[in-house]
């Protein structure tokens, strides 16, 4: 597996868990101040992303390793990008929203290092 590969997955499965867990009442009222739930359309575009975020880390290590190692891969690597979601959603939440954006345009800029380098 490539360095630049696994920097592109860890950081879409980021931001899609992030993605994900704003689209939550209580995370979303963690964040947002108490009382503060998300509309209808931004629930659903919340877990629309989140979804495709997902899928694009799946995608990536799945062509990065073939079929059956991505698959595994991919799940030891939204693991390891949940953990520290996790924590930030517990410690710190105000701050969650900011890091998952942050981690999406990281992943926009490793992601095309990543097909320059490959292909």
């Amino acid at each position: 597996m490539n360095m630049l590969s696994f920097a592109t997955e860890w950081t879409l499965a980021y931001c899609g868990f992030t993605a994900l867990s704003l689209g939550m009442d209580r995370h979303h009222a963690d964040i947002h101040g108490r009382g503060s739930v998300p509309g209808k359309q931004q629930r659903i575009r919340l877990q629309a992303s989140g979804s495709l975020a997902l899928m694009a880390s799946y995608f990536i290590s799945s062509q990065a390793e073939g079929w059956a190692m991505g698959t595994l891969s991919c799940l030891g690597t939204m693991t390891a990008a949940a953990l520290p979601l996790a924590l930030l959603l517990t410690y710190a939440p105000q701050k969650t929203a900011i890091l998952g954006k942050l981690a999406g345009l990281l992943a926009l800029a490793i992601g095309m290092a990543w097909m320059v380098t490959a292909g």
